[in-house]
């Protein structure tokens, strides 16, 4: 396991509502507990988060975050967001590839350059530190801290040149823009220390269910039963948990705050005969924390519930259903809602909310005086 647990050797009590684990567990300090619970309130905010880099050819129905570049072939965001609102994508470092789609009015945020091309379905804006070029905003605007080429919008805000087309009412001169990579990359790295604190925690949390398999050896079957508070899973090995069974079965839970499955392991795959159908929702209620893996590949196969692997490099090639954390991902499958909700609350603070994209834009967008001074070009996010 990696070292430097969050749990602090100080804390007096394990404090988790109704928490239903059998013997009490160490607790965070206030600090760490804050930062715990702000790695579950992103979870609850984003149908994806990615630390670095996503390589895309596929679809998210829900808000996506990307620390660092987004390449791949034509992918599409905020497809069926839910009651979600505001900035559909952000994007810390370069967009190439094929053009992307942000739909429903989602807005579009980029530090560095987008290269790709987008088309804005629904109105969306889009705010760019670096440079544009193949932009359809229909009746949304365009704010570029740089140059801009080929781009409709109603209006075009930019601070360097104009080439190609330009179709809408232009504004020169204009930096509103200007900061924005610098302010991504802060929330990145706040991202990244909750969501590793989160994970890190979560781990340590004794288990209180084991796998249970069908008379006819066919199913793996996780059921944590009915109950309050947290049910945990604790599985030393995956492959070899799921290998020779045809089915992954997950009884839905009832009444608990959260079911976190707890799975060990550098490197994880999956046996190429099981199959894992359901039921939906489970993202709502369950995390798979994948908290020691470098590399997570979920194959061809689809996966219900929410996944954290915070320090992974994880490959889908079907979808996931609930919120989905990496390190870096290559995405071949759709990204599906039932984000993460479930009422955990650690060390007795209240979830330590993460500001909404819409309010996240707003901060940035008053960086625009000093962003000139602010701003770090780089081609390509570390």
């Amino acid at each position: 396991m990696r070292v430097g647990r969050l749990i602090s050797a100080l804390a007096a009590s394990f404090v988790l509502a109704g928490a239903a684990v059998a013997q009490a567990e160490p607790a965070p300090g206030s600090a760490d507990a804050a930062t715990v619970n702000a790695g579950l309130q992103a979870m609850r905010d984003y149908n994806l988060i990615v630390l670095k880099d996503l390589k895309s050819s596929s679809e998210v129905e829900g808000r996506t975050f990307v620390g660092g570049n987004l390449s791949g072939g034509s992918s599409n965001y905020f497809i069926k967001p839910g009651g979600q609102t505001g900035v559909g994508l952000t994007v810390g470092g370069n967009v190439t590839g094929g053009t992307k789609q942000v739909n429903n009015g989602g807005a579009l945020q980029v530090g560095g350059n987008l290269d790709s091309g987008a088309n804005m379905n629904g109105g969306g804006s889009v705010y760019v530190d670096g440079n544009v070029k193949n932009v359809n905003a229909n009746n949304g605007a365009v704010y570029v801290d740089g140059n801009v080429k080929n781009t409709n919008a109603k209006d075009i805000y930019y601070g360097g040149s104009k080439s190609g087309y330009a179709n809408g009412t232009l504004h020169a001169g204009d930096h509103t823009a200007a900061g924005l990579q610098d302010s991504i990359e802060a929330q990145a790295d706040a991202f990244a220390a909750d969501l590793l604190g989160l994970s890190d925690y979560l781990s340590t949390l004794t288990p209180t269910n084991a796998i249970g398999y069908s008379a006819d050896g066919q199913a793996a079957i996780f059921d944590a039963g009915s109950g309050s508070g947290v049910a945990v899973f604790s599985i030393d090995d995956l492959y070899a948990a799921l290998n020779h069974h045809s089915q992954l079965q997950f009884v839905a839970p009832t009444g608990y705050d959260a079911v976190i499955v707890n799975v060990a392991g550098s490197s994880v795959s999956l046996p190429g005969g099981i199959n894992f159908n359901g039921p939906t929702g489970l993202g709502v209620n369950v995390i798979w924390n994948f908290y020691e893996a470098t590399s997570v590949n979920f194959g061809s196969k689809s996966w219900y519930g929410s996944v954290l692997a915070p320090n992974a490099n994880v490959k889908i090639g079907n979808f996931v259903e609930g919120s989905l954390v990496a390190k870096n991902l290559d995405q071949n499958g759709e990204v599906h809602m039932n984000n993460f909700g479930g009422g955990l609350v650690v060390g007795g603070l209240a979830a330590a909310a993460v500001p909404e994209p819409s309010v996240w834009l707003m901060l940035i967008l008053g960086f625009g005086g000093v962003g000139a001074a602010l701003r770090r070009r780089r081609a390509a996010a570390a």
